[in-house]
Parts: structure tokens; C-alpha cells; sequence
């Protein structure tokens, strides 16, 4: 089984992923783009300068109002193809496992929905709205400024049908939590991956 959770940067998915460890009866593996491909590159591919070999911040906001866009190089494509791979490969071998992601670029998702697609995936967005994000990343001071608002658009796609969208800014990160895996636990065949990927490889 793989629960794959999907929204913008200071959503709150690392700390309800967490609580779903805690609380599910199974193990849940934790992994996303944090621990599979962020934490393996040098510091120079994820913050100022950037290293343009992995990835490339374009500044269209102001210094009053930062507004960030990430633009992934071709380079790290195959890290994030062979990331899905692994969450498959442990799927497969019987383990449950969490995936914490920021779905914002065609050539990251699509391997999702080709890699994925005969195994058991939850996919749940989680989605507070946009002023809650931005005033979070601001609180938080660790992310980029301007990432959170500048992803927003990107990573909700419209063509994504999700076993449920949830809005972290309205619920507490234990509700969430609960939810979902209230949801897990009721319905034993998820369709809303199914249908984001007929939708996204027609």
C-alpha cells in the first residue's frame, strides 16, 4: 500500500504523515521529496546560488511579497523516477509507506502514474488556502521565501482526483490524520489515483 499525500511547501504534510505513523496499526514508512532526493544533494543544489545542474529558483514576486518558481533541470529526473521505483519495489514486498510530496513539474508526475499504476495507492491532497501556507513558510523562516505561494497553482492540478481533499488550515494536523486513515481503513480500493492517471496520460 502507498499513501501518497500531495500539496504545496508549508501545507503540513510532514507533521500529519507523522501523526499517521503514530496512529495506524501497521508500520508506515515516511518517505518523499524531502528524504529521497533533497537530503542526497550538496546544499549548493537546494538553496541560494543554486547549482542550475539540479534546480533553478526564478524570483517573480517582490521583496514585500516573494513569490518563488522552482524549475527542476533534467538532471534530477532520473532521481525522482528511480525514487517512485523504490516505493514500489517496497510496496511490492509487502510494506506500507507514506510518500510526502509537492507534485508541481509534468516530467515528476507522470512517472507516478506509469511507475505506480498496479499498486494500491491512496492519494489524498492536502490543501490549506493560500494566505494560511504563505503566513506558515513566513513563521517557519527555513523555506525559500515566495516558495509556498509560488507552487500553489502548480501543484493542484486540476486533472487530480483525490480519495479526499483536506484543508490543513481548517483542521488540526491530528484530524487530518484521522480522516484519512479512517478513509484508508473503509475503502480497501482507492479510485482517485485510477482517475488522475487516466485523466493525466490520455
Amino acid at each position: 500500500m502507498i499513501i501518497l499525500l500531495n500539496g504545496t511547501s508549508s501545507a503540513g504534510k510532514t507533521t500529519i504523515a507523522k501523526i499517521m505513523q503514530e496512529k495506524y496499526r501497521e508500520v508506515l514508512l515516511l518517505y518523499g521529496v524531502d528524504t529521497m532526493v533533497q537530503l542526497v544533494f550538496p546544499e549548493k543544489c537546494d538553496y541560494p546560488p543554486f547549482d542550475e545542474k539540479a534546480i533553478r529558483l526564478i524570483n517573480r514576486g517582490t521583496e514585500e511579497k516573494p513569490c518563488a518558481e522552482l524549475v527542476v533541470s533534467p538532471y534530477m529526473y532520473p532521481v525522482y523516477r528511480a525514487a517512485i521505483q523504490f516505493y514500489k519495489i517496497l510496496s511490492e514486498q509487502g510494506y506500507n509507506v507514506i510518500v510526502d510530496e509537492v507534485l508541481f513539474d509534468r516530467n515528476r508526475i507522470t512517472p507516478y502514474f506509469e511507475i505506480l499504476s498496479g499498486e494500491t495507492v491512496y492519494f489524498f491532497g492536502i490543501k490549506p488556502e493560500k494566505d494560511v501556507v504563505i503566513r506558515r513558510e513566513k513563521d517557519r523562516g527555513d523555506r525559500i521565501p515566495g516558495l509556498a505561494e509560488g507552487l500553489y497553482d502548480r501543484v493542484y492540478d486540476p486533472d487530480f482526483t483525490y480519495d479526499l481533499l483536506l484543508d490543513s488550515g481548517k483542521l488540526t494536523p491530528e484530524e487530518s490524520a484521522e480522516k484519512i486513515l479512517n478513509f484508508i481503513d473503509q475503502n480497501s480500493e482507492p479510485a482517485g489515483f485510477k482517475l488522475s492517471a487516466k485523466k493525466w496520460l490520455k
